[in-house]
């Protein structure tokens, strides 16, 4: 796949080539603003009472200062795609579920998601979701995101991705997540930052998948794109574009001989 930041400007692009830009204008923002994140600045030492006591806590929080700046910044990226995420939502509108106690935004999408066919769904959110899981185990604190990915036979394996990022967005939200730690060597590494980057690729796939089901004729509307990676110019068709706007070029010749 395209990195990630030119992954969000993609999206945000076909989003803009739609006829209904006052309508998904919304959307539009918050994917540019994501797109626009090149960091975040902090200086955790600043208010370290204990920094120049020990040194090797000092070498401990002098890592730490360097990694969190990084997590800080894909957690920054991910809120902005959960914004169009939840604008998208707004606008598409899924059925409610039957069972009333299961009703709420997200499940009522993500169960929408869950009535692809087998044959329909973007691959690469399948694996991601795979990839999902794997990252959580490894992450301290984050075991109960995994744990929702047993919700598949409720929610299909295009849903539960999305289900089990938005348990990792509660954690963020209501101040139950846990900030990580450099590695055993102090090297500015760990399982929760690459964590952070696959959710924020699961939320951004599922906004491409409920886009093509709300369009009655996504391979009959016709966008014009300019993609960042190059993988996508021109004018094509909406569910085309919906498609392959994470892939690379190399990645697209792949996926023409499979249609």
């Amino acid at each position: 796949m395209i990195q990630l930041d030119d992954h969000i400007a993609t999206l945000s692009h076909i989003v803009f080539s739609t006829d209904d830009v006052a309508e998904w204008g919304g959307v539009y923002q918050w994917l540019h603003i994501s797109a626009s994140i090149e960091s975040v600045s902090l200086n955790t030492i600043k208010y370290n009472q204990s920094f120049g006591l020990c040194a090797p806590a000092d070498e401990f929080d002098l890592a730490r200062d360097k990694l969190l700046p990084i997590f800080t910044t894909k957690l920054a990226i991910f809120n902005f795609v959960w914004g169009a995420l939840e604008s998208t939502i707004d606008i598409v509108k899924p059925p409610k579920n039957s069972d009333k106690s299961k009703q709420g935004k997200i499940r009522d999408a993500c169960l929408w998601l869950s009535s692809f066919n087998k044959s329909e769904p973007i691959p690469e959110l399948l694996t991601q979701t795979t990839l999902f899981r794997a990252l959580a185990l490894q992450s301290i604190g984050y075991e109960r995101v995994e744990k929702r990915i047993s919700a598949t036979d409720e929610l299909g394996s295009t849903g539960v991705g999305l289900y089990a990022v938005y348990e990792l967005r509660n954690l963020f939200a209501h101040g139950s997540m846990e900030f990580p730690y450099p590695d055993g060597n102090n090297l500015p590494v760990c399982a929760e930052i690459d964590l952070v980057d696959c959710a924020t690729r699961i939320v951004l796939l599922s906004i491409q998948l409920l886009m093509l089901k709300h369009s009655p004729n996504p391979e009959d509307y016709e966008v014009f794109v300019t993609s960042v990676s190059g993988s996508l110019d021109g004018e094509t068709n909406l569910s085309y574009a919906l498609r392959v706007c994470h892939l690379e070029e190399k990645e697209l010749v792949t996926f023409k001989c499979q249609i």
